[in-house]
């Protein structure tokens, strides 16, 4: 007879190891190095896209030029992991000092940011405004972007949060002028699929009042060792069923 407990054990490794990959949809997985959320305008309407750059790690392997990809044709990816900064509990859901994932600059990959550098300046009246607008995140899990000091130990910026949206103190947004290019920091409290709806609006000079709404993922996976580790105790699982069903 085979043993419950040992059948959960191997329905749970096995969950772990097929953990779920943006490859297994046709999207390219940006790891490491630089990339931007951009913008551009055609038609009309705003563009928004991932903008990665030269040396960004795709598919395992790093670009030699720039390259653009569609909102859902890719996912940023990160294993990275820091804890939590002083004044971030209030919009991440957990304590100060908790060991959070994190992505958004070169100490926690991917190293994205934002740009709207394919805009012209002299065609936009005033900023752009960019929200975010909706999301569908882990259950129990919350996101947070935001900026610290220099030294990385205090939250100095709010920008956006899922944990507390209502909040009076920021409005899950923030301005670009027309061709610049900032970063943030990503904080993650969960493994999984983090979608992000991303609201670009502004005001062009001919066209008027402009607003164009896009999804992307991130997504949070386990450090590399831990699969290691799953792989073993799935093999050792698997045998301990072969000796009890032999």
């Amino acid at each position: 007879m085979k043993n419950p407990f040992t059948i959960s054990l191997l329905t749970t490794a096995f969950a772990a190891l097929t953990f779920s990959s943006p490859s297994a949809l046709g999207q390219a997985i940006f790891s490491s190095g630089h990339g931007d959320i951009g913008v551009g305008y055609a038609a009309g309407e705003f563009d928004p896209h991932w903008h990665l750059h030269s040396g960004a790690i795709v598919d395992g392997s790093p670009l030699g030029a720039d390259e653009e990809y569609a909102p859902a044709a890719l996912n940023a990816q990160t294993f990275a992991t820091r804890t939590s900064p002083s004044g971030l509990s209030s919009i991440i859901g957990v304590a100060d000092g908790t060991v959070i994932s994190a992505a958004g600059s070169s100490l926690y990959q991917p190293n994205l940011g934002f740009g709207t550098e394919e805009l012209t300046p002299s065609d936009w009246i005033g900023p752009i405004t960019v929200a975010l607008t909706s999301w569908n995140v882990p259950i129990g899990a919350n996101f947070a972007l935001y900026t610290t000091n220099l030294a990385g130990t205090t939250v100095v910026d709010r920008v956006f949060s899922t944990f507390a949206p209502g909040s009076t103190d920021f409005s899950n947004s923030f301005t670009m002028t027309p061709g610049d290019h900032m970063h943030f920091q990503w904080g993650f409290t969960e493994l999984g699929t983090y979608q992000l709806e991303l609201t670009w609006s502004g005001t062009h000079a001919v066209d008027g009042a402009i607003s164009t709404s896009e999804n992307f993922a991130v997504q949070v996976i386990p450090e590399p060792s831990t699969y290691a580790l799953l792989g073993l105790g799935l093999v050792g699982i698997l045998w301990a069923l072969r000796r009890r069903t032999a």
